[in-house]
């Protein structure tokens, strides 16, 4: 799905995408909320408003797993919802699924100053072997290669969450992972293959077994992972909350999610997850065969 600009207004043309983001299982839309324009308010607004329809009108309110407000995120990345393509055609970028590299590698590093170039050599053994058969792609099939996304994304048990303690020896929120998170980002900027999309630090709460755990136990918080995200990430992603969170207060979220990617000039974006009919303390039901279920936890 193109992503929109602005979706205020509650045309029926913008209704019936609310009612097929509700009910389709394979169909992802993102709305751009700011970029180098600035904050885009009336997207924030129709973002929210959105969010709360998906969330009351899709089976577990899990909808909007498929959905997100994005910020900066550049054309032709591969990760979704946020990803889209406004150009002719025929053209591809790979996104890595690689957190259990990052694991390996913080497991035998624990200092700082070699950490990240261990983790490059690591990453990047991956990534030129990756790209070296995307070239050939390229050069046989008449579509072009656009880059790769190195952000090292977690499926479940494959937990960026347990790397990132592999590092720290510490619960993940505790001191040391802002730094683990700016080692990972520095790292893959390192890597010398041609890059796409975030290349950053991807923190999906329900997308990672341990992240979940952690959040479900209050070591995570949404404004810890709006910290780290200002030295890598992408910014909030598969966020759990309570269906009582109004649309004020979705809005809230991703113009805080927003004003940082503007300060910054980066991509990042907020996918939210309110499920009807939850509040603080209960768990998640969701039944999706990529998320995991967690505690939700009070809004900031």
């Amino acid at each position: 799905m193109k992503p929109s600009r602005s979706c205020a207004s509650t045309t029926p043309l913008r209704r019936k995408k609310a009612r097929v983001l509700s009910q389709a299982k394979t169909v992802e839309g993102s709305i751009v909320v700011a970029g180098d324009d600035g904050i885009h308010w009336k997207a924030v607004t129709a973002a929210a408003r959105l969010m709360k329809y998906v969330e009351q009108n899709s089976k577990n309110s899990q909808g909007n797993f498929n959905f997100t407000a994005s910020a900066f995120v550049p054309q032709d990345a591969p990760f979704f919802p946020a990803s889209y393509h406004l150009g002719p055609g025929h053209q591809f970028a790979i996104g890595l699924q690689s957190a259990n590299v990052v694991a390996e590698v913080f497991a035998a590093n624990h200092d700082a100053s070699t950490a990240s170039a261990a983790l490059a050599s690591a990453l990047g053994h991956h990534a030129r072997a990756i790209e070296a058969v995307a070239k050939e792609i390229d050069k046989d099939s008449g579509w072009t290669y656009m880059g790769m996304d190195l952000s090292p994304a977690p499926l479940k048990d494959v937990s960026i969450g347990k790397a990132i303690e592999n590092f720290t020896r510490a619960k993940i929120g505790s001191s040391g992972t802002l730094t683990a998170a700016a080692i990972i980002t520095n790292a893959l900027k390192l890597v010398p293959v041609r890059h796409a999309g975030y290349s950053g630090l991807m923190l999906p709460i329900l997308e990672d077994s341990l992240l979940a755990q952690r959040w479900s136990e209050g070591a995570l918080r949404i404004d810890d992972l709006l910290a780290y995200s200002a030295v890598c990430g992408t910014g909030l992603d598969t966020i759990p909350l309570a269906g009582d969170t109004s649309e004020a207060q979705l809005a809230h979220i991703i113009t805080d999610m927003a004003s940082l990617a503007s300060k910054w000039h980066k991509p990042l974006s907020a996918r939210l997850l309110p499920v009807q009919g939850k509040t603080a303390g209960q768990r998640t039901e969701f039944d999706d065969p990529f998320l995991v279920n967690a505690t939700i936890q009070p809004a900031p």
